[in-house]
């Protein structure tokens, strides 16, 4: 709906204008009716107008001096003046002024209504063509991120790609330069609060715009925390480090930066992309709200980073699933690969590291640390009191058998719950076509996870416990003489009173009438 203000000295033609036009058909509303300029220039200063309808000729401040002050607080409102035949030769003036129309006194209704939907479709117009131009920008950014992002990861099109960044003008290189990841970390894990997906998209919306302001416009967004930028030779490590000051200052943020070493070519961008990438992992040992140049000196941590990486995801997967003996092993494998570290502050960044790790892990599962261990499960001073890797080694796998027990039994009482409301759902529908897909479905499972689930903790397969308890109730219900043999199979779900037959004879050892006859 666009936003209308009327102004006239008048009161019954103000009356007339604001209730006699049908303003929902032309898409707009009357948000003030004011009685002279002052009132109405005291509501366009705090509220944003797209149509001011004014009487021209008002006391002490006219409609045109109002619309004078109303176009420099809103340079795209549209007006639309309205005065007798007497002040005619205002129209010149008011022509001068850009009106989108002037409706001379006493009113004609129809004039009015075409001078407002020539106005709206003036509105309509500008509308579209905003939108246009808005698409265009969102389409350039889009063009802009995919670019260097192919540029970046050296893709076999680098040739057509750098050409095409050329072509648009995406970033124009001057002198050597040098790729940079800049991750946003997540608050402290060792706290209940986390960023909101809101709260991050906020962030990555404040560092594009800290990049932007120091001269930092080739950037491409690669996840919700990860933003990838090219410096130029003019950009150095104290611009990084401001940034990271202002964003700590900001929004309460910590960024880990990960930079590459410097490339004379384009053409060359991705081996400082790969750099850099490398520079960014070494987080674990470096700590994180640094910035981590890349060093050859490094690579083999590297390769140590990455066998860490694998062995931290099957030490989580023996956890979960409580195998307490391969949890020893992948953590003798952990902590052997860190053996040769010397420096006692980067082997707990690491140890940071697997339970930062650990803590996302767990969230992935929907549970969290600190509900499973209560706020000092971990009690993360402990680290700088241990003097050696192996007293750390020692505590760290005490912590994650405990861990690993809890989550054993807190999935037992979980599962146990779980498995009633089951044999519930199917004692309620025994005389029904039931099927593992339908309860399945029902408890939003996959059948060979819900079958392998029921099997492993009733330890009965779900089609053997569908088959009993309807024969149970079969026997209950042939003990009443009154009932039909039909009637029963009916009730127990076996369709035809053959296949109910066999069924039960096959379970009992008996046919049904056999059956009532021991009774």
């Amino acid at each position: 709906m666009y936003r209308v203000v009327l102004v006239d000295d008048e009161e019954l033609e103000l009356t007339g204008i604001q209730r006699l036009v049908p303003w929902k058909e032309l898409h707009m509303e009357v948000k003030a009716a004011c009685p002279d300029g002052f009132s109405a220039l005291q509501y366009l200063e705090e509220n944003e107008v797209d149509v001011l309808v004014s009487d021209i000729r008002m006391p002490i401040m006219s409609g045109l001096e109002l619309a004078s002050k109303a176009q420099r607080l809103h340079p795209n409102l549209k007006i639309l003046f309205i005065s007798g035949y007497e002040d005619f030769q205002y129209a010149k003036q008011a022509l001068s002024m850009k009106a989108s129309g002037y409706v001379l006194k006493p009113i004609n209704d129809d004039e009015l209504l075409g001078a407002l939907q020539s106005v709206r479709s003036t509105l309509d117009g500008e509308n579209r063509q905003q939108q246009r131009e808005h698409s265009i920008q969102q389409s350039m950014v889009y063009l802009k991120n995919e670019l260097l992002e192919r540029c970046l990861e050296g893709t076999p099109d680098r040739d057509a790609v750098i050409e095409l960044m050329a072509q648009f003008r995406l970033g124009v290189q001057v002198g050597s330069l040098r790729a940079a990841i800049i991750e946003i970390e997540e608050k402290d894990w060792r706290t209940e609060s986390q960023h909101s997906e809101a709260a991050q998209a906020e962030l990555l919306v404040a560092l594009t715009s800290l990049c932007s302001r120091n001269g930092l416009e080739m950037y491409c967004r690669q996840s919700s925390r990860r933003l990838a930028v090219v410096m130029e030779e003019s950009h150095d490590t104290a611009m990084l480090e401001r940034m990271m000051e202002e964003l700590s200052a900001s929004h309460n943020a910590t960024l880990t930066i990960g930079l590459g070493q410097a490339v004379e070519e384009l053409e060359r961008l991705h081996l400082s992309y790969e750099e850099a990438t490398k520079a960014l992992s070494m987080k674990m040992f470096q700590g994180k709200g640094k910035i981590i140049a890349y060093s050859t000196t490094k690579e083999e941590a590297r390769e140590s980073v990455l066998n860490i990486e694998t062995t931290v995801d099957a030490l989580f997967a023996a956890m979960t699933q409580y195998e307490l003996v391969r949890i020893v092993d992948c953590m003798e494998d952990l902590f052997q690969q860190v053996k040769n570290i010397k420096n006692p502050s980067a082997v707990r960044n690491y140890s940071f590291f697997v339970i930062s790790r650990l803590d996302g892990y767990l969230n992935s599962l929907n549970e969290s640390l600190f509900s499973i261990t209560g706020q000092n499960g971990f009690a993360l001073d402990k680290l700088f009191e241990f003097e050696t890797i192996d007293d750390i080694h020692s505590w760290l796998r005490r912590k994650i058998f405990e861990l690993s027990e809890q989550l054993h039994n807190k999935r037992q009482r979980k599962n146990v719950k779980l498995i009633g409301q089951i044999q519930n759902y199917i004692d309620q529908r025994l005389g029904e076509s039931i099927s593992l897909k339908e309860v399945a479905q029902a408890f939003s499972f996959s059948p060979n996870y819900l079958g392998h689930l029921f099997k492993e903790e009733t330890g009965e397969l779900f089609s053997d416990y569908l088959m009993r308890k309807r024969m149970e109730l079969a026997k209950r219900l042939l003990a009443d003489t009154g009932k039909k043999v039909y009637e029963v199979a009916d009730r127990v779900g076996s369709g035809t009173l053959a296949h109910f037959g066999k069924q039960f004879k096959d379970y009992t050892g008996m046919t049904p009438g056999e059956y009532r006859k021991h009774l």
